[in-house]
This record gives C-alpha cells, sequence and structure tokens, in this order.
C-alpha cells in the first residue's frame, strides 16, 4: 500500500512538472513549481529503489529536503513581489543544501531510515542533527512565505479593483497551512521517534504527504497565473520601449507638483469617463498604465494625493455611478440589480453592496425605494 501511494506521488509530479514548464503564458512561478515537482519526484523515486542510494551515491537523498522550504518560499515571492526577479543574492538559499551534501560527502554517513541507537549506530549522530536543521529550516521558510502572502493581500486595494481568487490567493494560505500541517507533522513524528528515540511510531509518512501535497498544489498551481505583468507592453516611449517608472519622461520625478497632479488627473478622468474601463472586473492599475502610457507609480500618487483614495475605492466609486445611472435606464429595466452591478464590473453581491453603501449612504434595495418613479 505504501509503495502505491509513493508511485500516485511520483506519477503526479511528473505530471506537474510537464504541466508547468509546458504553461503559457510563462512566468517565473511555472518555474518554480517544476523544480519543486522534480524535487519530490527525485525523492519518491528513490524510496521505490530496492536499494540504498547511499550505497552508490554518498550523500544520499536526503539533502534535497532542504530545497522544499526554499522553493516553496521563491514561488510565494514570484507571485506576490510585483517585478520579482532572481538575484544572485538569492543563491543563499541553496547554502544549507550544499552544505548538507559536502559534509555528508566527506564523513561516514549511514541511511536515514537505520536505526538511530547511537550504541549500535554511533554515525547516525549526524542524521539527527541534518533533521533537526531540517525542521528549523521548514518552519522559517513557511513562516516568510506567510509573511509575504499577508503583506501583499494589504497591497491589493493599491493595485485591483476587485478582489479575486487569483489576486488574494486564498488558495495558497490553504496550501501553506496544508503544509505546516503535513510536514512539520511528518517532520516531528520522525523527529521524536528517531531523533529523540522515544519510539512512538517507526514509519516515516513523508511519502503520503508528499503526494497529497503534490496533488494539491498540482490542482490549484494549474489555475493559478502571474498576478503582475512583468513588463508593460502597451504604448512606446520615444525610443521605443514601453513606459515604466524610469522611462515615463514627463513626470519622472518621485514627487509630482500640484500643477503636474491636477493635469493627470484630467486626463484620468476623462479616459474613465469615455472608455469606461472598470465595466471590466478584471480591471487594475496595470492596464490603466499601459492604456495611458503612465506608470504605475505616477497614477498612484495622483490617485492617492490627488483623489484621496486608493485605486480599488477610485474605480468602484465609478462603477457605483454607473449603476446609479443603468437603474434609470429603460434598457436595464429588466436586469435585477445583482445583474446591473455584474455589467457596471461588481465580481461579487458582498462587495457590491458593501461599496454602494460606502459611497451613497443607502444599501442599494433603500437606493431603489428612494428613487423618483419612471
Amino acid at each position: 500500500m505504501s509503495d502505491t501511494i509513493t508511485i500516485i506521488g511520483l506519477v503526479q509530479s511528473l505530471f506537474g512538472i510537464l504541466i508547468f514548464l509546458t504553461k503559457r503564458p510563462k512566468h517565473l512561478s511555472f518555474i518554480f513549481l517544476s523544480i519543486w515537482m522534480a524535487v519530490i519526484a527525485i525523492y519518491l523515486g528513490a524510496s521505490l529503489l530496492p536499494f540504498q542510494v547511499v550505497d552508490y551515491f554518498k550523500p544520499g537523498i536526503f539533502p534535497i529536503m532542504f530545497l522544499i522550504g526554499p522553493l516553496l518560499y521563491l514561488y510565494v515571492s514570484s507571485l506576490t513581489i510585483e517585478d520579482f526577479r532572481l538575484k544572485p543574492i538569492q543563491l543563499l538559499h541553496l547554502l544549507p543544501f550544499l552544505l548538507i551534501v559536502i559534509h555528508r560527502a566527506t564523513v561516514q554517513v549511514v541511511p536515514i531510515s537505520s536505526t538511530p541507537d547511537l550504541v549500535e549506530n554511533p554515525d547516525y549522530l549526524f542524521n539527527k542533527i541534518y533533521y533537526s536543521l531540517l525542521i528549523v529550516s521548514v518552519f522559517g521558510y513557511w513562516f516568510f512565505g506567510l509573511k509575504l502572502l499577508i503583506k501583499h493581500r494589504k497591497k491589493i486595494p493599491l493595485y485591483f479593483s476587485n478582489y479575486t481568487s487569483k489576486n488574494t490567493l486564498s488558495w495558497l494560505i490553504f496550501v501553506l497551512s496544508l503544509f505546516l500541517f503535513l510536514f512539520i507533522t511528518s517532520f516531528f513524528v520522525f523527529f521524536i521517534s528517531n531523533v529523540l528515540e522515544l519510539g512512538l511510531i517507526r514509519y516515516s509518512t513523508l511519502s503520503v504527504n508528499l503526494t497529497i501535497f503534490t496533488f494539491i498544489m498540482v490542482y490549484f498551481g494549474i489555475n493559478q497565473t502571474a498576478i503582475y505583468e512583468m513588463r508593460p507592453t502597451g504604448p512606446k516611449n520615444e525610443n521605443g520601449g514601453a513606459y515604466t517608472d524610469s522611462s515615463e519622461p514627463k513626470y519622472a520625478s518621485s514627487a509630482l507638483t500640484d500643477e503636474q497632479l491636477e493635469e493627470i488627473a484630467e486626463i484620468i478622468l476623462k479616459y474613465l469617463k469615455e472608455s469606461k474601463p472598470y465595466l471590466n472586473n478584471e480591471y487594475n492599475l496595470q492596464m490603466m498604465a499601459r492604456d495611458l502610457a503612465l506608470s504605475k507609480h505616477t497614477l498612484s500618487q495622483v490617485i492617492n494625493r490627488g483623489q484621496k483614495k486608493n485605486f480599488y475605492r477610485f474605480i468602484n466609486g465609478f462603477r457605483v455611478e454607473e449603476v446609479k445611472e443603468k437603474l434609470t435606464d429603460p434598457a436595464f429595466e429588466h436586469y435585477s440589480i445583482l445583474g446591473i452591478a455584474h455589467e457596471c464590473g461588481f465580481n461579487s453581491k458582498t462587495s457590491f453592496n458593501r461599496i454602494f453603501k460606502e459611497e451613497t449612504g443607502l444599501t442599494p434595495t433603500q437606493y431603489i425605494k428612494n428613487m423618483p418613479r419612471r
């Protein structure tokens, strides 16, 4: 039964590698997921071999477990950090893995699954040290990954006009919670049994947990796309390149003057009133920047300082006005209030009701009752 579960996990991880390497459009997050799946495939595949890997490759398979935390953290980073790029300093995440490999290559090693009794097996002492460090590593990366997610969710109103499963990453919070439960539980059970030698459980549940976790990551990872665009692809500057915070010629200063604020505010308001891009429920700051050939930084300054609102409140204010306009339009009299809200760019009844009351002081139902009869 154990081997069957391991084989299922191996097949899932290989399938995940294929899916994420071929997923389009390409994004760095898919690369991290592919490598993560490869690490799991190697570990599960090695556990099915009829011999101990350390008999033929001295460091063994165990060191790759030190890649699980860093890869999950980098995956979260690639989704939650705008314009995330790999930098040389991030190679330090590989340091624990490399140090364990080098150390195991230079000392007498024994399989992790061998007896932990130091009297019978004195060389198992190093395995106890490795496992203790692994628990610290996994818990540390889980903690910092969760911090990134929380920080990202606080920034959503600055960049997006709606809360969606794609930009809130609610599923990833669930995955991180499951990660903590499955892996930390598995590691602690093994730690108590093999490091502290308390003899509670004499078998590892890690292969089962990896199989469960792989299925969940493949299931959710397939549906998750990039949250932030890596490069603007819209209007070009005078050099033929896309406008960025550093290439925008007219409003490049970090602090806009009052005259510039007023000028750009007029451009934004005219654009929103004439084009009505907010009718798209996925509308975001990047789309506005692309349409107006202005940087996100400049637009944020104008909206935050000039309108005294964040992007989320600013755009949804226009949507509320659009709802009020359509409520008096005979062409929409057969629509329900929620149907009109969806036509105007709202994506949920809860958010529509809340925002409408914040903007008008009335619930949608109360507003309709107070409308003059047609």
